[in-house]
C-alpha cells in the first residue's frame, strides 16, 4: 500500500515504456535521442568531504527523533502489514474462489465501536493516510499450501542443478508488485539503457545506445580518452563534479569523496561500519600461522617479530578462501575468470585480508593474500609497510602494491556481499521463511500476523533479482561464470547457520563480546554495527517475547502447537535449512522469530542502504578485476599505477556504470511509513482503543518497542560519535531508517 505520487512526481510516460518492456520482454526500438535524466529539483547537492564526514550536534539531531511517548507520534501511514492483520482480524476481507482468484463473496465482518478502524470511515482512512483502497485476501491454511509452491532444489526435475536456493514457484495472483512501486522509474530506464548491448540487433550495438554509452561515458567521464592515459585522480575529479542525485541515506554522497578513499583508515574501517560489517572474523591459529610463514618468506622482518609479539585474539580476517569451493572449482590453483558474449574478460579472486584490532579501537590492515590458492605458499601474499595505523600516511598514495591488493581484496568482498551476505541470506533465506510460513501456519496464528508485515515486496522483488538483477547484471561484471555465480549461490545458502547467525551467537562466533558491556571496552569502539545490532535484536526479541506470551504462556503450550511444529519441520525440510531449531520451548520459538524478523529489517538495511555510498564509486570497490592478477610476489612488488589502473573498468565505460548503478537503484531510502518505527507506532495506535486483555497486551507491546526503538536512536547517534574522529557516520541502523521489510 503505497501513497499516491503527486503528478509532478510521477514517472514520464516514456520512462514507463521502458520499464514495461524491461519486464516484459519486449524487442526495444531503437533509442531516443533525448534519454532521460532526473529533475533539477532532485539534482545533487554535492556533498563534501566536511559535509559527508560531519555529525549534527546531539542537539541538531534531536530534533529530528520521534517523539518520547507513542502517543505523540504523528504516523505518516499506517503500516500496510499492521492494517492488512487489522482486516483480517475484524473478518473484513472477501471470501476467495481458490480456482480463478476472484471475490465471491463479500467481507462478513464490520468496523465496531472501541477499534482503532472504529473511528473513522474507511474513505476517510484511505484519504488521510494514503492507503491504497484494497482489502486483504484470506486464505485456508490448505488453500495457501497449493498456492505456496516450492522450486526444484537441489535439482531440476532434468536433473541439473537449480541456479537458485528454494523459493516460491509463482507469486499468487493478485499480491505480485509491479517494479515501479519497487524500484526507482528512471533508474529503471538507465538500466534498460545499459542492458541493451547484451542483446545486440544483427549490426551489433544499438546504435545511440553505444553513443552514449562509449562516447560521452568514455570521452567525458574520464577526464579525456583511455588511449592518451588515464589517471586515477581523473576519475576522482570527474566523481566530484558528476554523480547520481541524492536519494540514500548519504545524500549522493561517495566515498570518492573523500580524500583519503584509498587509504588503509577506510579500507578498515569498512569491515565493521561499511556495506559487509557481519563477515569480520577473529583469526584461527591456522591463519596466524600461515601469515607468519608468508612474513617470513616474503622477507618482512618487522612483520615476523611483530605477529610473534601479537595477542592471538586481536588479529582478524576477512576469509575468501573457499571461493573456489563455493562456486564448483575443485582445482585450488585455477584462475578464475570469465567473459560474457559482447563483453571484456574479468577476473576474480579469494583473497584473505589479516587486521590487528588495536586497544584504542583502530583496526588495522597487516596483509593482505591477494587470491588464496589453497596454501598460502603458493599464493601471493603482501605485507602493509605501515605496521601500525599512527604511522605516516605519506606513502599510501603512491604504494601501487599494496592498493592494488586492498583492491583484490575489495573486488572479493563484493562478490562475497553482494552474491552471498545480501542477495541469499537477506533475500533468499526471507524468502524461504515466507514460503514455509505461508504453507504451515494458517493467517490467524500469532506467528503469521506477527511476520507478516515485514514481507511487504520481498517475494516481487526476489522474483524480479532472479529474472533481470542476477541473470543481466550481476553476471555482467563479475570475474566467474553464470553457472558460478548459480553454485555461489547454492554455497552460501546450504553452508548458512540460522542459529549460529543469531545476532548473540554471531557476535560470539566471529570473536567479539555478546553484551553491550562488553562491546564499551574501547577496543571495539568503531564497531557501531555490532553495537547497534545487538540493540536491535534484544528491542526486537523483547516485543516478540511479550507477543507470543499471549498465546504460549509455556514450553508445553509450543510443544503441543502443530502449526508451530509444521513449520518447523518445513523449514528444516523443504526449505533445505537444517540449521533451523527445533521449537519446541518458549524461548527457542521466540528466538527463531525475532531471526525472522531481524534478516528482513535490521539485517537486510546494514547490508543494502549503504551500497551507493561504498560501491557507486567504482575504483573503490570493483565488482571484478579487469587484468590477470600477478602470480609473483616480485611481480606485484613492481606494481605502478597502470597497473592498478588496467585492474579497474576505467577503460570499460559500460561495465563501469552497471557497476554504479546498480547500487543506486537499490539504495533509495526507507520512506518514513515503511520504517521499523513507524510499524511499532501502527500496532499501537490499531490496539489503543480495544478493551479486550489480549489486545491490550498488544498494546503494551507495541508501546515498549516504540519506546525502545526511540531510544535507540538516541543511543545510535551516540554510537557514531563515539566512534575514532573522522569517521564516516553510521547511522544506517536508526529505527527511523530501518525499513520494516526487504522493501528493495
Amino acid at each position: 500500500m503505497t501513497q499516491q505520487q503527486p503528478e509532478s512526481s510521477r514517472p514520464p510516460v516514456r520512462a514507463l515504456a521502458f520499464i514495461r518492456r524491461l519486464f516484459s520482454g519486449e524487442k526495444e526500438k531503437p533509442l531516443d535521442a533525448n534519454l532521460p535524466v532526473p529533475p533539477a529539483r532532485l539534482a545533487s547537492t554535492r556533498p563534501s568531504q566536511r559535509t559527508i564526514l560531519r555529525h549534527q550536534s546531539e542537539k541538531e539531531y534531536a530534533l529530528d527523533l520521534a517523539p518520547e511517548s507513542v502517543h505523540d507520534a504523528m504516523l505518516p501511514s499506517i503500516d500496510p502489514g499492521v492494517f492488512d492483520n487489522e482486516m483480517l482480524k475484524q473478518k473484513l476481507y472477501p471470501a476467495i474462489d481458490p480456482g480463478n482468484e476472484s471475490p465471491v463473496q463479500e467481507p462478513e465482518g464490520n468496523i465496531v465501536e472501541g477499534t482503532y478502524l472504529g473511528t473513522q470511515t474507511f474513505a476517510s482512512l484511505f484519504d488521510v493516510l494514503g492507503i491504497e483502497a484494497a482489502l486483504p485476501r484470506y486464505r485456508s491454511l490448505e488453500q495457501q499450501k497449493e498456492l505456496y509452491q516450492w522450486s526444484a532444489y537441489p535439482t531440476n526435475a532434468d536433473g541439473t542443478p537449480a541456479q537458485y536456493p528454494p523459493h516460491l514457484q509463482h507469486i499468487p495472483q493478485g499480491e505480485a508488485v509491479s517494479p515501479l512501486r519497487i524500484f526507482s522509474a528512471i533508474g529503471l530506464v538507465e538500466t534498460q539503457v545499459l542492458l541493451q548491448k547484451i542483446t545486440p540487433d544483427k549490426d551489433g550495438i544499438l546504435g545511440r545506445t553505444k553513443e552514449w554509452l562509449l562516447a560521452r561515458a568514455q570521452e567525458a567521464a574520464f577526464g579525456g580518452a583511455p588511449e592518451r592515459g588515464v589517471k586515477i585522480q581523473d576519475v576522482v575529479d570527474y566523481n566530484k563534479y558528476h554523480r547520481k542525485f541524492g536519494t540514500d541515506i548519504a545524500g549522493g554522497g561517495n566515498i570518492g569523496l573523500l580524500d583519503d578513499w584509498f587509504g588503509d583508515r577506510r579500507f578498515a574501517d569498512q569491515q565493521f561500519t561499511g556495506t559487509n560489517p557481519t563477515t569480520i572474523t577473529q583469526a584461527t591459529p591456522r591463519w596466524i600461522a600461515e601469515f607468519s610463514a608468508a612474513a617470513k618468506a616474503g622477507n618482512y622482518d618487522k612483520w615476523v617479530a611483530a605477529l610473534a609479539k601479537a595477542d592471538p585474539k586481536s588479529l582478524f580476517v576477512q576469509d575468501g578462501s573457499y571461493f573456489r569451493k563455493a562456486v564448483g572449482e575443485p582445482d585450488p590453483a585455477a584462475v578464475l575468470h570469465h567473459q560474457q558474449p559482447g563483453s571484456d574478460e574479468c577476473w576474480t579472486v579469494g583473497a584473505v585480508s589479516l587486521f590487528q584490532l588495536h586497544e584504542d579501537g583502530k583496526l588495522h590492515p597487516v596483509a593482505i593474500c591477494i587470491d588464496y590458492k589453497g596454501s598460502m605458499d603458493k599464493s601471493v601474499t603482501i605485507f602493509n609497510r605501515r605496521m601500525t595505523p599512527r604511522d605516516s600516511t605519506r606513502g599510501e598514495k603512491d604504494d601501487w602494491p599494496w592498493r592494488y591488493a586492498k583492491t583484490c581484496a575489495q573486488v572479493t568482498d563484493w562478490t562475497r556481499h553482494e552474491l552471498g551476505v545480501h542477495l541469499t541470506l537477506a533475500h533468499f533465506v526471507e524468502e524461504a521463511i515466507i514460503v514455509a510460513t505461508n504453507r504451515t501456519v494458517p493467517m490467524d496464528h500469532p506467528v503469521y500476523r506477527l511476520l507478516h508485515p515485514h514481507w511487504s515486496k520481498t517475494l516481487s522483488l526476489n522474483a524480479a533479482g532472479r529474472s533481470t538483477l542476477v541473470p543481466q547484471l550481476a553476471v555482467e561484471v563479475v570475474g566467474i561464470s553464470p553457472a558460478q555465480c548459480y553454485s555461489f549461490l547454492r554455497d552460501a545458502y546450504d553452508t548458512y547457520d540460522f542459529v549460529g547467525s543469531y545476532v548473540p551467537n554471531d557476535l560470539r562466533r566471529r570473536g567479539f563480546p555478546d553484551t553491550q558491556e562488553g562491546l564499551s571496552h574501547p577496543r571495539y569502539r568503531n564497531y557501531a554495527y555490532a553495537k547497534n545490532a545487538l540493540g536491535l535484536w534484544t528491542a526486537l526479541r523483547a516485543y516478540v517475547d511479550a507477543m507470543l506470551r499471549i498465546r504460549f504462556p509455556d514450553d508445553a503450550s509450543v510443544a503441543a502447537d502443530g502449526h508451530v511444529q509444521a513449520w518447523a519441520a518445513e523449514m528444516r525440510g523443504p526449505a533445505r535449512m537444517p540449521s533451523f531449531p527445533e521449537l519446541r520451548t518458549r524461548a527457542a520459538l521466540v528466538d527463531a522469530v525475532t531471526m525472522c524478523i531481524h534478516i528482513a529489517a535490521p539485517f537486510h538495511s546494514a547490508v543494502n542502504y549503504l551500497q551507493n555510498f561504498y560501491q557507486a564509486f567504482v575504483a573503490a570497490k570493483p565488482p571484478a578485476l579487469c587484468a590477470a592478477p600477478p602470480t609473483t610476489l616480485a611481480q606485484l612488488r613492481g606494481y605502478a599505477e597502470a597497473d592498478l589502473v588496467a585492474a579497474l573498468p576505467i577503460n570499460r565505460p559500460r561495465q563501469w556504470l552497471l557497476a554504479a548503478q546498480v547500487p543506486w537503484l537499490l539504495s533509495f531510502k526507507v520512506e518514513p511509513g515503511r520504517s521499523l518505527l513507524n510499524y511499532a507506532a501502527s500496532q499501537w495506535h490499531m490496539h489503543k482503543c480495544k478493551r479486550d486483555e489480549a489486545d491490550r497486551q498488544v498494546k503494551s507491546a507495541s508501546e515498549r518497542l516504540y519506546q525502545d526503538l526511540q531510544r535507540l536512536q538516541t543511543v545510535f547517534y551516540r554510537n557514531s560519535k563515539a566512534m575514532d574522529k573522522g569517521s564516516i557516520p553510521y547511522m544506517v541502523l536508526d529505527p527511523g531508517l530501518t525499513a520494516v521489510s526487504i522493501l528493495i
